[in-house]
């Protein structure tokens, strides 16, 4: 048994593999950097899904994107978008209207209050990378993105 995250998870015996020490690793470092941000985010009654999808629609402008373009664009896989745009909508962060060209494709955008509440989340999720990964250097986190990018792509 080797690592910290053993002792971090009172594990006795062995990991089964190199690999699954590494999967439960990252999976470790996920939960912990997801509970950062939640925490961040919760003063503003938003979750870090919901944090995802408002700013992918600043990032789409006026044309706004289908659900079906705004899950893509997700950083975590979200089986029921639908419902999260429903919550989005209630609270006015964003709009959804049928398109013109398309009226099959319902077209969501961000609306004024949701790019004040982005614009108010800005400085705080701005700092929170370097809050959270601050204390390694350039060059480990560039390793890191470029380990962690093979480690999706394993072909």
């Amino acid at each position: 048994m080797s690592g910290r995250l053993a002792n971090e998870i009172k594990q006795t015996k062995p990991f089964g593999s190199t690999a699954e020490e590494a999967v439960l690793n990252i999976q470790r470092t996920a939960s912990l950097l997801a509970l950062l941000i939640a925490e961040s985010l919760k003063p503003y009654g938003i979750t870090e899904t919901q944090y995802n999808i408002l700013r992918i629609l600043r990032g789409a402008g006026k044309d706004g994107l289908s659900c079906q373009e705004v899950g893509a664009r997700m950083i975590t896989r979200e089986p029921d978008l639908t419902r999260l745009f429903d919550r989005l909508e209630k609270r006015r962060l964003i709009s959804r209207a049928r398109s013109a060209e398309d009226r099959r494709v319902v077209l969501s955008r961000i609306t004024d209050p949701g790019l004040t509440l982005l614009s108010d989340l800005d400085p705080a999720t701005r700092n929170l990378p370097k809050k959270i990964l601050g204390h390694l250097s350039e060059a480990q986190l560039r390793a890191l993105i470029d380990l962690l990018e093979k480690a999706r792509d394993p072909g």
